[in-house]
Protein backbone atom coordinates (compact mmCIF):
# COMPACT_ATOMS: atom_id res chain seq x y z
CA UNK A 1 0.00 0.00 0.00
CA UNK A 2 2.82 2.82 1.21
CA UNK A 3 5.08 2.09 -1.82
CA UNK A 4 1.71 1.64 -4.43
CA UNK A 5 0.92 5.14 -2.96
CA UNK A 6 4.87 6.61 -3.56
CA UNK A 7 5.07 4.94 -6.73
CA UNK A 8 1.49 6.98 -7.61
CA UNK A 9 2.94 10.16 -5.97
CA UNK A 10 5.75 9.68 -8.02
CA UNK A 11 4.06 9.13 -11.31
CA UNK A 12 2.09 12.20 -10.39
CA UNK A 13 4.52 15.03 -10.06
CA UNK A 14 6.66 13.74 -12.80
CA UNK A 15 3.27 14.16 -15.10
CA UNK A 16 2.15 17.26 -14.13
CA UNK A 17 2.84 20.15 -11.80
CA UNK A 18 2.13 19.94 -8.28
CA UNK A 19 3.22 22.74 -5.77
CA UNK A 20 0.66 22.23 -2.87
CA UNK A 21 0.34 19.06 -0.77
CA UNK A 22 -3.26 19.63 -1.07
CA UNK A 23 -3.11 19.57 -4.90
CA UNK A 24 -1.03 16.24 -4.23
CA UNK A 25 -4.15 14.83 -1.87
CA UNK A 26 -6.82 15.76 -4.38
CA UNK A 27 -4.86 13.89 -6.54
CA UNK A 28 -4.37 10.65 -5.11
CA UNK A 29 -8.30 11.23 -3.84
CA UNK A 30 -9.05 10.99 -7.50
CA UNK A 31 -7.19 7.74 -7.82
CA UNK A 32 -8.92 6.36 -5.30
CA UNK A 33 -6.50 6.63 -2.96
CA UNK A 34 -7.26 8.01 0.58
CA UNK A 35 -4.48 9.13 2.90
CA UNK A 36 -3.75 12.36 5.49
CA UNK A 37 -1.84 15.32 5.49
CA UNK A 38 0.14 13.90 7.97
CA UNK A 39 0.97 10.26 6.20
CA UNK A 40 1.54 12.55 2.87
CA UNK A 41 3.89 14.69 4.44
CA UNK A 42 5.83 11.48 5.41
CA UNK A 43 5.84 10.24 1.93
CA UNK A 44 7.06 13.71 1.01
CA UNK A 45 10.16 13.13 3.21
CA UNK A 46 10.67 9.33 2.62
CA UNK A 47 10.84 10.30 -0.92
CA UNK A 48 13.10 13.00 -0.94
CA UNK A 49 10.82 16.07 -2.89
CA UNK A 50 11.40 19.54 -2.60
CA UNK A 51 9.50 22.12 -4.19
CA UNK A 52 11.36 23.46 -7.89
CA UNK A 53 10.88 26.23 -9.92
CA UNK A 54 7.86 25.66 -12.33
CA UNK A 55 8.38 26.10 -15.98
CA UNK A 56 5.25 28.40 -16.37
CA UNK A 57 6.13 30.08 -12.62
CA UNK A 58 5.51 29.57 -9.19
CA UNK A 59 6.84 25.95 -7.92
CA UNK A 60 6.32 22.33 -8.14
CA UNK A 61 7.35 18.94 -6.53
CA UNK A 62 10.10 17.28 -7.93
CA UNK A 63 12.90 15.21 -6.57
CA UNK A 64 16.02 16.90 -5.78
CA UNK A 65 17.82 16.93 -9.15
CA UNK A 66 21.24 16.15 -7.57
CA UNK A 67 20.85 14.97 -3.84
CA UNK A 68 23.40 16.58 -1.50
CA UNK A 69 26.25 14.82 0.55
CA UNK A 70 24.06 14.08 3.77
CA UNK A 71 21.08 12.35 1.84
CA UNK A 72 20.56 9.11 3.00
CA UNK A 73 21.12 5.83 0.83
CA UNK A 74 18.05 4.30 1.32
CA UNK A 75 16.29 6.93 0.30
CA UNK A 76 18.05 6.98 -3.27
CA UNK A 77 17.38 3.08 -3.21
CA UNK A 78 13.60 3.68 -2.45
CA UNK A 79 13.50 6.58 -5.48
CA UNK A 80 15.05 3.87 -7.69
CA UNK A 81 13.28 1.26 -6.95
CA UNK A 82 10.16 3.23 -7.52
CA UNK A 83 11.10 5.49 -10.46
CA UNK A 84 13.04 2.63 -12.27
CA UNK A 85 10.97 1.01 -15.51
CA UNK A 86 13.52 -1.64 -17.41
CA UNK A 87 17.18 -2.15 -17.26
CA UNK A 88 18.71 -3.29 -20.18
CA UNK A 89 22.64 -4.14 -21.16
CA UNK A 90 24.07 -3.18 -24.74
CA UNK A 91 27.63 -4.53 -24.80
CA UNK A 92 29.51 -2.15 -22.09
CA UNK A 93 26.32 0.40 -21.97
CA UNK A 94 23.70 -0.15 -19.34
CA UNK A 95 20.66 1.63 -20.24
CA UNK A 96 17.93 2.48 -17.53
CA UNK A 97 14.55 3.37 -18.24
CA UNK A 98 12.43 5.40 -15.73
CA UNK A 99 9.18 7.64 -15.64
CA UNK A 100 9.68 10.87 -16.75
CA UNK A 101 11.42 13.43 -15.16
CA UNK A 102 13.45 11.11 -12.59
CA UNK A 103 16.50 10.04 -14.63
CA UNK A 104 18.68 12.46 -12.59
CA UNK A 105 17.69 10.91 -9.35
CA UNK A 106 17.99 7.18 -10.64
CA UNK A 107 21.37 7.99 -12.07
CA UNK A 108 22.61 9.89 -8.50
CA UNK A 109 21.31 6.47 -7.15
CA UNK A 110 23.89 4.82 -9.85
CA UNK A 111 26.70 6.51 -8.81
CA UNK A 112 27.03 6.05 -5.53
CA UNK A 113 26.90 2.71 -6.13
CA UNK A 114 30.74 3.42 -6.28
CA UNK A 115 30.92 0.17 -8.95
CA UNK A 116 34.52 -0.79 -9.84
CA UNK A 117 33.80 -0.79 -13.50
CA UNK A 118 31.43 2.41 -13.96
CA UNK A 119 33.38 4.63 -15.95
CA UNK A 120 30.74 7.10 -16.01
CA UNK A 121 26.95 7.85 -16.62
CA UNK A 122 24.72 10.61 -18.31
CA UNK A 123 21.33 10.92 -17.35
CA UNK A 124 18.34 12.58 -19.06
CA UNK A 125 14.53 12.76 -18.62
CA UNK A 126 13.62 9.40 -18.50
CA UNK A 127 16.64 7.53 -19.28
CA UNK A 128 20.57 6.83 -18.28
CA UNK A 129 23.62 5.65 -19.61
CA UNK A 130 25.70 3.64 -17.68
CA UNK A 131 29.02 3.49 -19.03
CA UNK A 132 31.25 0.46 -17.72
CA UNK A 133 34.70 -0.54 -18.96
CA UNK A 134 34.02 -3.93 -20.30
CA UNK A 135 30.89 -6.14 -21.89
CA UNK A 136 31.09 -8.99 -18.94
CA UNK A 137 31.15 -6.01 -16.19
CA UNK A 138 28.03 -4.46 -17.43
CA UNK A 139 26.36 -7.67 -18.15
CA UNK A 140 27.23 -8.90 -14.08
CA UNK A 141 25.93 -5.11 -13.13
CA UNK A 142 22.80 -5.58 -14.95
CA UNK A 143 21.75 -8.43 -13.13
CA UNK A 144 22.79 -7.14 -9.91
CA UNK A 145 20.74 -3.60 -10.44
CA UNK A 146 17.52 -5.74 -11.56
CA UNK A 147 17.66 -7.88 -8.34
CA UNK A 148 18.57 -4.78 -6.19
CA UNK A 149 15.98 -2.49 -8.07
CA UNK A 150 13.21 -5.09 -9.19
CA UNK A 151 13.82 -8.30 -6.84
CA UNK A 152 14.89 -10.05 -10.24
CA UNK A 153 16.30 -10.70 -12.87
CA UNK A 154 13.03 -10.73 -15.39
CA UNK A 155 11.16 -8.02 -13.25
CA UNK A 156 12.39 -5.14 -15.07
CA UNK A 157 10.72 -6.75 -18.32
CA UNK A 158 7.90 -7.14 -17.12
CA UNK A 159 7.35 -3.73 -15.68
CA UNK A 160 8.53 -2.40 -19.00
CA UNK A 161 5.72 -4.19 -20.59
CA UNK A 162 2.99 -3.25 -17.99
CA UNK A 163 4.74 0.79 -18.08
CA UNK A 164 3.68 0.42 -21.91
CA UNK A 165 0.37 -0.85 -21.63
Amino acid sequence: MKTDRQKLILELISGQDVGTQQQLLELLSARGVRCTQATLSRDIHALNLVKLPSPGGGVRYGVEPVPTAGNDASKLLNIARLASLSIEAACNIIVIKTMPGLAHAVGSFADKLEEQGLVGSIAGNDTILLIIKDSASAQALCRDLRELLFGGKDAGEKRAAGAAD
